[in-house]
């Protein structure tokens, strides 16, 4: 079985280094051509379904890979972003203005703890593994699937897959319109490629979560 995850097309919030969480913000267009360029990627891959975050970002982004490939998205909530909380709308900076204390036990234990009104990363990996399963479950060996997430959704997953400490996430990245892959063979999950973006040239830019 071969899982590709890509992660959603940039969006306003992504230039501007804000925290998204479950906001509902929309692709810009330079995240619509990303999502495009993916889907012409994708064009060959085999798969079977699409399954994609409910989020406005990601949904989009799967609609047009869909488009292409000929294969209407299923949604799945459990891929969402993490949940920030009062995280929302604010950039780095601001956290560590207006939360000092919360930001501090934050830089202490970045896994465990919960965004304030949100959740903690350890809690999105848990609800991502539990997706992971139930599309693993839903498909037969030797099938391609197709998963529109985040990247922080993303990169929890890989860190179960690599069986890397959920403390070392910050040091994994995804850019926008990415590529990654994991494949099951005999000895299980391993991770094949991740942050591929041959297919964006020109529309690589640094942004936020």
């Amino acid at each position: 079985m071969r899982l590709i995850l890509i992660r959603h097309g940039e969006t306003p919030w992504n230039r501007t280094l804000q925290y998204q969480g479950h906001a509902l913000v929309p692709l810009n267009e330079r995240g619509r051509e990303q999502a495009r360029r993916a889907a012409f990627r994708l064009a060959r891959s085999g798969a079977v379904a699409i399954y994609s975050s409910d989020l406005p970002r990601a949904w989009e982004t799967a609609e047009i890979i869909g488009e292409h490939l000929s294969l209407r998205p299923i949604a799945m909530p459990d891929w969402r972003e993490i949940d920030v909380g009062l995280w929302e709308g604010l950039t780095p900076d601001e956290l560590y203005q207006r939360f000092p204390d919360h930001m501090r036990e934050y830089d202490r234990d970045p896994a465990g703890t919960v965004r304030l009104g949100g959740e903690s990363y350890a809690q999105l990996q848990a609800r991502v593994l539990r997706a992971f399963r139930q599309i693993e479950s839903s498909h037969q060996s030797g099938e391609t699937i197709i998963v529109v997430s985040h990247g922080g959704s993303i990169r929890a997953l890989f860190c179960h897959i690599i069986g890397l400490d959920l403390a070392n996430f910050g040091k994994l990245w995804l850019d926008n319109g990415s590529l990654s892959e994991i494949v099951r063979g005999r000895s299980g999950w391993r991770l094949l490629r991740m942050n591929d973006v041959a297919h964006l040239e020109d529309l690589v830019a640094e942004g936020g979560e």
